[in-house]
């Protein structure tokens, strides 16, 4: 089994997803982007597109995003910080 990492995707309204994931593909400013466990800490811009979390459970998490963006905080956090986000 993969290594999990607390995910939270969240907008101005407020907390749209949490929970532990394997993988996280965003859509960032100058191309998709995946992120793994033991990620190296990193901020990056988001542009509209689908975010797909790859859950613990084995699950597939999809989102409709409109920007924002996407920080790794040490080896065991991801933030999302959406525009908006709406299920797919």
């Amino acid at each position: 089994m993969a290594t999990a990492f607390s995910i939270q995707v969240l907008t101005p309204e407020g907390k749209v997803w949490e929970g532990r994931a394997t993988a996280v593909k965003a859509p960032g400013a100058v191309g998709s982007f995946g992120v793994l466990a033991k990620h190296q800490p990193m901020v990056a811009a988001l542009q509209s597109g689908q975010l797909i979390i790859s859950a613990e459970d084995e699950t597939r998490v999809q989102f409709r995003i409109s920007g924002g963006v996407l920080e790794v905080t040490g080896y065991h956090d991801v933030l999302v910080l959406a525009d908006t986000a709406a299920p797919v």
